[in-house]
């Protein structure tokens, strides 16, 4: 009888066990569904690109050459900083993509219409997406030029540049025409540089 008695403990014990384990299971499914809803959740809408950090300097500094490039006419640095093939997006609603020397060829033809520019950086980030695992550097920049007939101009861009293997390989421009209390506020900011 004590045996028996000890049998039906040890039955009891083990089913209490399984009932704790699988409770806990049932208990682990909901907190990782639960976690899994919440983080859906941070965003209201889809987006595409969501998990961001900081990205490599380096990439920072080969986008920042690119600006000095095109305001020195450089077409051996321009060259250096392109990867095989490049694609711009470009304000004006138009897609420019070709192979690297190509692609340098036009945009030195581009820069033949102005006598001097000159980009202003106003801020510049490097960031890393992790869903993707692409390299993208954003940058605020002002820039200003002259025309060839000595008539003067401006605009505020938004770059968004991808480098990959250290080299550019895609360029989304924005731009904005300043208005003239923000632009004394650029050329203010900008002397100082």
């Amino acid at each position: 009888m004590h045996k028996l008695f000890q049998f039906i403990c040890l039955l009891i014990f083990l089913s209490c066990s399984e009932e704790q384990s699988s409770s806990s299971t049932i208990k682990d499914h909901a907190d990782t569904t639960a976690y899994a809803a919440a983080e859906e959740r941070i965003f209201d809408v889809p987006v595409l690109y969501k998990n961001w950090e900081l990205g490599s300097h380096q990439s920072t500094r080969t986008v920042l050459k690119m600006y000095q490039a095109w305001d020195g006419r450089s077409v051996k640095d321009m060259t250096a900083l392109l990867a095989d093939s490049v694609i711009l997006d470009l304000p004006d609603g138009k897609r420019r993509a070709a192979a690297r020397d190509k692609m340098v060829s036009g945009l030195l033809q581009a820069r033949k219409d102005y006598l001097s520019t000159s980009n202003n950086v106003l801020a510049v980030f490097p960031i890393h997406n992790n869903d993707k695992n692409e390299e993208w550097v954003s940058v605020l920049v002002y820039n200003k030029w002259t025309n060839k007939d000595n008539t003067r101009d401006s605009m505020l861009y938004q770059d968004l540049w991808k480098v990959k293997d250290g080299k550019i390989t895609y360029l989304l421009t924005l731009e904005q025409a300043p208005s003239r209390g923000t632009i004394k506020q650029l050329d203010a900011m900008t002397a100082k540089n």
